[in-house]
C-alpha cells in the first residue's frame, strides 16, 4: 500500500513538472535553451581537444555537434528575428522565404520554420539536445582515455581558419579504407561538388601519423596526366595514389594508370580518385564517399565564427541578423564564407554588411533569370554565389580562379589593399589575392578588380509648352 502511494505521488510530481515546462514563456525557454547548448558546448570543446579514433565516439560526437548547430540557429534566429523583420522590404521576405523552404524541407529534426509560433519549436529542440546530452554520458567518460591534441587557438575564427570543419566522420572513412589491408588494388571514390572540400577531405586523411606510417609513397596526380606517368616497378614499394578529375574523366587514361599500378605496385597499395561526376563511382573497389554542403545550421555557426571574430554577435543584433541573411544567399560555399568572412570581420558595419547582403541578392536574381533562359547542364557546377560579392569598395570582382600553394605570379594585393590604394582609375583591371587558405592543400585565390566608368544619367527638360489633357 505504501509503494503504491509512493508510485502516485512519483507521477503527480512527474505531471507537475512536465505542465510547468508547457506553461513557460518564450523567454523562459531561450534561457533553458542557453543553458543546454553550454553544456553541449562543454562536452564538444573537450572532445575537440581529443584525439578520437573510434567510429563510434565519431558518430556520437557528430550528432551532438549537429544538435549544437541546431540549437545555436534557433537562439540566433528567435534573437535576432525582431530586428530582422524592421524594415523589411521585398527582397527582405523573399530571402526569409527562401530561409523557411531550406530548413523546413530538410530532415524532421529541423523544426524552425520562422512562420510558426515559437514556444513549441524551442520546446521540442530543447527536449530533443537534453536526451542527445543523457545518451552521450558513455562518450563523456571514454574522452578521457583519448589523448590530447596539440593547443589550439583560443579564438574560435582562428580555430576555424586553422582546421577542416564538418568532416570527422568522412576523415575517418577514408583513414580506415587506407589502412585496410586489401591483396588488389584498392580503389575509393570521392564524389562532390565543385570546392566542397574533396581535396582538402584527403590531405587531412594523408597528414595523419597512422597513414604517413604505412605509406612512405603518397603521390598526387591531375586526370589529365594520367597517361603520362609511369610508375617504378618494386617488389617492396606500396603507393597511396590520389588522382583529381576535374570534369571530363579520360577512361582510357584511366584504364592504362591502373593497370601500371597493378604491375609497379606490391599488394596494400591504394588508389583515391576524386571527381564530382558519379562516372568514377563504377571505377572504385569499395563504396564512394559522397560530399555534400553543410545544413543550414552548420554553415551559419561556420559563417558566424569566421565573419564575426572575437566580437560577441549578442552585442551586434543588426549585423547578427545581417549575417544570418548572407549565410542564406552564400547556399554553403567555404569559398564565399572565407572570403567574405574576412572581408566582413575587417568591416562591421551594419551599412557595409548590408551592400554586400544587396550585391548577393542581385547577383542571385540574374543568376536565375539566366538559368531560366539557358539552363545549365546536368550535374554542371555553378559557382555564382562564391564570386557574387562582386562590388567591393566601388569595384567589380570577376575571374575569381584559383593558384597553386608554390606558384610564383601570386598578387601580393589583398582586398584591404584596395581600401589603403585611395582613389581607382577607371576601366583599370588588376589583379587581387582575394583569400589564402591556411590549411592542406593550401590553395590561394585570386580575382579581377575592375572600377567601372560611372553611369551617366540623361535627364530630358520638360517641356514647358506641354498641356496636360484630362
Amino acid at each position: 500500500m505504501v509503494v503504491a502511494s509512493d508510485l502516485v505521488s512519483r507521477f503527480i510530481s512527474y505531471l507537475v513538472h512536465k505542465s510547468e515546462k508547457q506553461h513557460t514563456t518564450t523567454e523562459q525557454d531561450l534561457e533553458r535553451l542557453k543553458s543546454v547548448l553550454l553544456r553541449i558546448y562543454t562536452i564538444v570543446e573537450e572532445a575537440e581537444a581529443r584525439q578520437i579514433r573510434t567510429r563510434g565516439m565519431i558518430l556520437q560526437l557528430k550528432d551532438l555537434m549537429e544538435g549544437m548547430f541546431l540549437g545555436y540557429y534557433v537562439l540566433d534566429s528567435f534573437q535576432f528575428q525582431s530586428v530582422e523583420e524592421e524594415g523589411v522590404d521585398e527582397d527582405h521576405q523573399v530571402s526569409r522565404k527562401r530561409l523557411r523552404f531550406s530548413t523546413c524541407t530538410r530532415r524532421s529534426t529541423s523544426l524552425l520554420s520562422l512562420g510558426t509560433e515559437s514556444t513549441p519549436v524551442l520546446k521540442n529542440v530543447i527536449e530533443s539536445l537534453e536526451t542527445k546530452i543523457c545518451d552521450v554520458r558513455e562518450l563523456v567518460m571514454l574522452l578521457t582515455s583519448c589523448p590530447r591534441l596539440p593547443q589550439q587557438p583560443y579564438a574560435t575564427y582562428l580555430f576555424m581558419e586553422k582546421s577542416m570543419f564538418g568532416r570527422h566522420v568522412e576523415k575517418e572513412q577514408v583513414i580506415d579504407f587506407i589502412l585496410h589491408d586489401d591483396q588488389n588494388l584498392a580503389v575509393l571514390p570521392i564524389i562532390g561538388p565543385h570546392r566542397i572540400g574533396k581535396r582538402t577531405l584527403v590531405h587531412h586523411a594523408c597528414q595523419d601519423e597512422r597513414v604517413r606510417g604505412r605509406f612512405l609513397n603518397i603521390v598526387f596526380f591531375h586526370g589529365d596526366d594520367l597517361g603520362n606517368i609511369s610508375l617504378m616497378p618494386s617488389s617492396s614499394r606500396k603507393y597511396l595514389c590520389i588522382v583529381e578529375f576535374s570534369w571530363e574523366v579520360d577512361m582510357e587514361a584511366w584504364k592504362i594508370f591502373r593497370s601500371s599500378m597493378k604491375k609497379a605496385a606490391i599488394s596494400g597499395s591504394k588508389v583515391i580518385i576524386i571527381g564530382r561526376t558519379d562516372e568514377i563511382a563504377k571505377w572504385g573497389t569499395t563504396p564512394a564517399i559522397r560530399l555534400n554542403r553543410l545544413s543550414p545550421e552548420m554553415y551559419w555557426y561556420y559563417f558566424k565564427a569566421l565573419s564575426f571574430g572575437s566580437m560577441n554577435p549578442d552585442d551586434h543584433p543588426k549585423l547578427a541578423s545581417l549575417g544570418m541573411q548572407l549565410a542564406t544567399e552564400l547556399q554553403g560555399s567555404f569559398l564565399g564564407a572565407n572570403i567574405l568572412g574576412h572581408i566582413l570581420r575587417g568591416n562591421p558595419s551594419a551599412e557595409i554588411w548590408s551592400r554586400f547582403l544587396m550585391s548577393l541578392r542581385r547577383m542571385s536574381r540574374k543568376r536565375l533569370s539566366i538559368f531560366e533562359e539557358h539552363p545549365p547542364e546536368k550535374n554542371h557546377p555553378s559557382h555564382t554565389a562564391e564570386v557574387a560579392f562582386m562590388n567591393y569598395r566601388g569595384c567589380m570582382l570577376y575571374d575569381l580562379r584559383e593558384a597553386g600553394h608554390f606558384q610564383s605570379d601570386i598578387p601580393r594585393l589583398t582586398p584591404a589593399g584596395v581600401e589603403l590604394e585611395g582613389k581607382i582609375p577607371c576601366d583599370l583591371g588588376f589583379d587581387v589575392l582575394v583569400w589564402r587558405s591556411q590549411i592542406p592543400p593550401f590553395c590561394n585565390y585570386t580575382a579581377t578588380f575592375l572600377q567601372p566608368k560611372p553611369r551617366r544619367i540623361v535627364r530630358r527638360k520638360k517641356n514647358p509648352l506641354a498641356v496636360s489633357i484630362t
